[in-house]
This record gives structure tokens, C-alpha cells and sequence, in this order.
């Protein structure tokens, strides 16, 4: 198990390093505002006094911080639409005298940011910014590490596989940046791991994660719990075990303090002017426009929306989720099947709530990647219909059919990272060509491709092994299976 974890930590790490260096400053969602509120924690200011104009020109809370952690120009790659300008335009500067710095994320939970911060409290600029990208991409890796590694020891046999697939390129992106989000969902994906297979300390630990990175948190873990707990038919007093219940309690005490330290008035600052709107219209948008836009940035739909990959290449990551989850509907068990339902439909319903709930106040607010902790147990569920990989089994199929998820997903992904930088390096419209252009990466083209193809190959040499590895003889894991 030990071996599993560090082949797979290596693989993930390399694959978050790989867009941690391709990306320029502000190359993903929000990530100007995570940046600065990242600074701004291991400065002390936990939460905001000031406000100040962002650069899109909207007013918003402020930090006291050098101007050298945020170029002049921040959106300058999308925010002039329908050009959408390679990262060429932004404009650096090493000046270092203070000023008010404004994030929209000034009054999150301070705890992501302390984990990854202290790079950009040495060094408040571009480099600062790598390398606490990597301490992100290194912490989101440690948990998917930790997920294989107890697939591998488990009885699950296409375990590892549900992992490979629950990491999209849209994950490996915010893994790879300044962005919660992306620990969140690592954490998820590491709950739903260690719940299926009874492994409390892992479980805690991520539980103790959820409940403090983002203000979903609370209602994520209850949700993970109560659908493995009900898939596996475990006793929910499993749960009072002191390897669970200390990190996961400290993590729902702080989760509670932070809700009561950070409160502010109801009224939500959206930043900007938002035209009325009814619930009505906001239904009818959804079925024309936003819920593509959920299902396609699950898989990839970048920087801030404007940066589209193949709609084959979705299609196909989506025909591999299938792959594993319709046979499972169809051998496992009446609890699985309802579990992979309720994943699925709660993901959709909580994506129709916010949208009903913000839209009025801030605008188009939903984004497919804010249920991901809950969806991707959808792919983390299905593995448990083992009858599914003993038929495979049975016909020789197993171990083709997870080489070809294995090889597809990786090439996906060195896809998604190459057509990512074409768009910043030679410019949204440009054909694919991640090498050279008006910008490139402060460490050049070919390192971040190098870094996605070997991370990639080590990902699916570890998933094949968990795969096609002997089931081991005292597992304490449950088999559903008709």
C-alpha cells in the first residue's frame, strides 16, 4: 500500500505541476482573488477592512498588499471578449509597495490558504505564485494518492479507476492553482475512498478538509457519509471511532467557529450591477445555456469559462464514466443502484438551488466544479458492483478494459493541458500548438507537457495494477453484488 501511495502521489503531483506551470498569473477561476487572500492570511489579516476597485473595476473587499502580487491588468486574457488575448497582455511589475489589493474571497476560511500561502509571503509575485501552486497540486495529490492506495488494498478491483476518471482535467487544473476548490474535491473523492472501504483515520482526515476549505463543506461530508454508509449497509456507529471522530470533529468545530467569526450582514455585495430576473427565467436559462456549461467544465471548460476543449474529447471522458457505471447499475445491488442515483440527482439539484438562490443577487453564479465533491461519487460508487469485475474478469477483458480507460484519460488530459496553453500562448482562436508564442510559461513549453506525459504514465501503470492485482484475502471491504 505504501508503494501504491508514493507511485501515485508522483503521478498526480506531476500532473498538477504540469498546469501549476503552464498556466499564467490569474489562469484559472478566481485564482486572482485566491492569491491575495493567501497573502493576506499569512500577513495576519484574516479578515477585511478596506475596499477597493478589482481590475475589472468592481469594488470589492481589500488587503493591504504589494502591487507586484497581481499584474495591473489581471483579466486582460478574457475579459475583452470576443478577442480573449493571450497572457502576452498582462502586465507584471516587481514594484513591492503597499497598497490595497482587493479578493472577492477576502472572508473564506482561512485554512486552504494557510496550507499554501507562505510561498507568496516570501516571494508576493510570479514566483511566489509557482510555488505555492505546487504546495496546492502536492496536498490535492497526497489525497487522490491516498484514495488509489486504499483501492489497492482493497477487494474493489476496478477501485483505482473510479479514481482515475473522478480526475477530470477540470480537477488537475485546480489542483494546480490557487484555487480551494481543487482541495476540496481531492478531499471528497478521498472521504468517499475511505468510508466504502472502512478506513476512519483517512476518512477523518478528509472530513476534517471538507469541513473547513469552503463554506460547502459541512453539507459535503454529511452527504458522502450518509451515501456510503447506506451503499455499504455499515453501521453509522462505525463512525464514533477516535480515529474519525477527533480530526473530524476539530474540523466541524473550527467549520463553526469561522461561520460565527466571519458573519457578516445578509446582503450580498455582488460587485457589480444585476439586471432583474425571475425564477422563471432563471429555469429557462438553465436548459438553454447553463446546465451545458455544467456538464462540459466538469470535464474541462477553463480559465474563466472562455476556454473550451473538444466536445468529443468530453463526450468521450463521459462514454468511460458510462463504461463503469452502467454495467454497475445493472449488476450491483438495489443500495448501489439508489446510491449512484442520489449522487447524481443531488449534484443536480444543488446546482439548480444556487443558481435560483445567487442569480438574483450576483448574477450567473453555479459552476458545474462547486458539486463535484459530491458528484464524483458516481464513479467512486460504481466500482462496488464487483460481480461487474469478476464477469470482466471471466472473459479476460479487465485488464483491456482499464488500459484503454487508462491510455484515453491520459491522453485527454495532456489534450486538454496542450490546447489550455495554446490559448494563452498564441491566443483563444489559434489551432493547437503549445509550444512557442506571444507568451510562454516562466519555465518554458515542454516542461508541463514532460510533466502531464509522465505523471500520466505513472497514473495508469498504479490504476492497472490495483486493477488486475489478486483480491486480498482479509479485506474488511463489503461486496455488493446480487
Amino acid at each position: 500500500m505504501r508503494r501504491a501511495f508514493l507511485v501515485a502521489f508522483a503521478a498526480f503531483f506531476l500532473i498538477g505541476t504540469a498546469w501549476a506551470l503552464a498556466l499564467p498569473v490569474n489562469g484559472t477561476y478566481d485564482e486572482k482573488q485566491h492569491l491575495v487572500r493567501a497573502y493576506a492570511v499569512w500577513t495576519g489579516q484574516w479578515l477585511p477592512h478596506e475596499r477597493a476597485k478589482d481590475a475589472s473595476g468592481f469594488e470589492t473587499n481589500a488587503f493591504a498588499g504589494p502591487r507586484s502580487l497581481l499584474p495591473d491588468n489581471a483579466d486582460c486574457t478574457w475579459i475583452d471578449k470576443p478577442e480573449y488575448h493571450p497572457a502576452s497582455c498582462l502586465v507584471t511589475n516587481g514594484d513591492h509597495t503597499e497598497t490595497l489589493v482587493p479578493s472577492a474571497a477576502a472572508r473564506y476560511s482561512p485554512v486552504y490558504y494557510a496550507l499554501v500561502g507562505l510561498p507568496l509571503r516570501i516571494s508576493p509575485d510570479g514566483t511566489g505564485l509557482i510555488w505555492a501552486r505546487l504546495l496546492s497540486a502536492a496536498l490535492s495529490a497526497a489525497l487522490l494518492a491516498w484514495a488509489v492506495a486504499i483501492g489497492f488494498a482493497g477487494s474493489h478491483r476496478l477501485a483505482g479507476v473510479g479514481v482515475l476518471l473522478a480526475t477530470t482535467p477540470m480537477l488537475a487544473d485546480l489542483a494546480g492553482s490557487i484555487n480551494p476548490n481543487g482541495l476540496e474535491i481531492s478531499a471528497a473523492v478521498l472521504l468517499f475512498a475511505a468510508a466504502l472501504q472502512k478506513r476512519w483515520a483517512a476518512a477523518g482526515v478528509a472530513a476534517a478538509l471538507l469541513f473547513t476549505v469552503r463554506d460547502l463543506g459541512p453539507f459535503f461530508v454529511l452527504a458522502v457519509l450518509a451515501l456510503s454508509l447506506f451503499v455499504t449497509r455499515t453501521n453509522p456507529r462505525e463512525l464514533r471511532q477516535r480515529a474519525f471522530l477527533v480530526p473530524a470533529g476539530i474540523g466541524a468545530a473550527f467549520a463553526v467557529f469561522w461561520a460565527a467569526f466571519a458573519s457578516r450582514s445578509g446582503v450580498i455585495d455582488p460587485g457589480r450591477p444585476v439586471p432583474p430576473t425571475s425564477s422563471g427565467a432563471i429555469l429557462s436559462d438553465i436548459v438553454d445555456d447553463r446546465a451545458e456549461f455544467w456538464v462540459r467544465q466538469i470535464v474541462g471548460q477553463f480559465n474563466y469559462g472562455e476556454t473550451t476543449i473538444s466536445l468529443a474529447v468530453i463526450g468521450l471522458w463521459y462514454l468511460l464514466v458510462a463504461a463503469l457505471v452502467a454495467p454497475a447499475l445493472w449488476f450491483g445491488d438495489r443500495r448501489l443502484r439508489l446510491g449512484i442515483f442520489a449522487a447524481l440527482a443531488g449534484s443536480a439539484a444543488l446546482l439548480v438551488a444556487l443558481e435560483l438562490y445567487f442569480a438574483p443577487k450576483v448574477g450567473h453564479f453555479a459552476h458545474g466544479r462547486y458539486v463535484m465533491p459530491l458528484g464524483v461519487g458516481v464513479v467512486l460508487l460504481a466500482p462496488l458492483a464487483d460481480r461487474y469485475a469478476r464477469w470482466l474478469s471471466d472473459r479476460g477483458w479487465l485488464e483491456r478494459l482499464v488500459l484503454v480507460c487508462a491510455g484515453l484519460a491520459v491522453l485527454m488530459q495532456l489534450y486538454a493541458l496542450a490546447r489550455v496553453m495554446t490559448r494563452f500562448q498564441r491566443g483563444i482562436a489559434a489551432g493547437l500548438n503549445p509550444f512557442g508564442g506571444a507568451w510562454t510559461p516562466p519555465l518554458g513549453s515542454a516542461l508541463p507537457l514532460l510533466c502531464a506525459l509522465v505523471g500520466g504514465v505513472l497514473l495508469g501503470v498504479i490504476v492497472t495494477r490495483s486493477s488486475v492485482h489478486p483480491t486480498p484475502v482479509h479485506s474488511t471491504a463489503n461486496t455488493l453484488s446480487n
